[in-house]
């Protein structure tokens, strides 16, 4: 199970995600008042569910990552372009080639966590422990000028130990 400030997510055994409350995060997209199956992730095995504040995300069996909701600036913490909300979950596409083990987000951003240990980020810089903003204007073409972090950004200085 999974508690936002607004919603709630719960994982059954055979991997099926149910969401509930505000629709801004529950990956319906419009508030339920009792647990309803997410038909997006409808023939995808999840093992794992998080949720914070109005964000949420979802690790597949084979290592793909879901996110959606909303927090900081919009949506600059789950891993893809969006100007608006995002109420119904999408694919992190850039993680593509990443096979997720583990994630972590909140409203400024998200931390994932490869099978090789590899940590990845996307959001608030500074948050991600990538420092501040200060690379000159075209250098970093994944980070936008004021200290966010709009595409999956390996973590250099940091690798963590997976279970099997």
């Amino acid at each position: 199970m999974a508690a936002g400030a607004v919603h709630s997510l719960a994982l059954t055994e055979e991997g099926h995600v149910y969401g509930w409350g505000d629709g801004r995060a529950n990956g319906h997209g419009q508030e339920q008042r009792t647990p309803q199956r997410v038909g997006a992730l409808a023939g995808v095995r999840v093992l794992l569910v998080y949720a914070h504040e109005y964000s949420s995300c979802a690790v597949t069996e084979k290592g793909e990552l879901y996110t959606w909701g909303i927090g900081d600036l919009n949506t600059f913490h789950l891993g893809y372009i969006v100007d608006a909300p995002q109420p119904t979950l999408k694919r992190v596409e850039a993680l593509s080639r990443v096979k997720v083990v583990a994630a972590a987000t909140c409203d400024s951003h998200t931390l994932v966590a490869g099978e090789d240990g590899m940590i990845w980020g996307f959001g608030e810089r500074a948050a991600l422990g990538l420092g501040e903003a200060d690379a000159p204007p075209g250098e970093d073409e994944d980070s936008d000028d004021e200290g966010w972090v709009l595409q999956p950004t390996r973590i250099p200085s940091l690798r963590v130990r997976t279970l099997p």
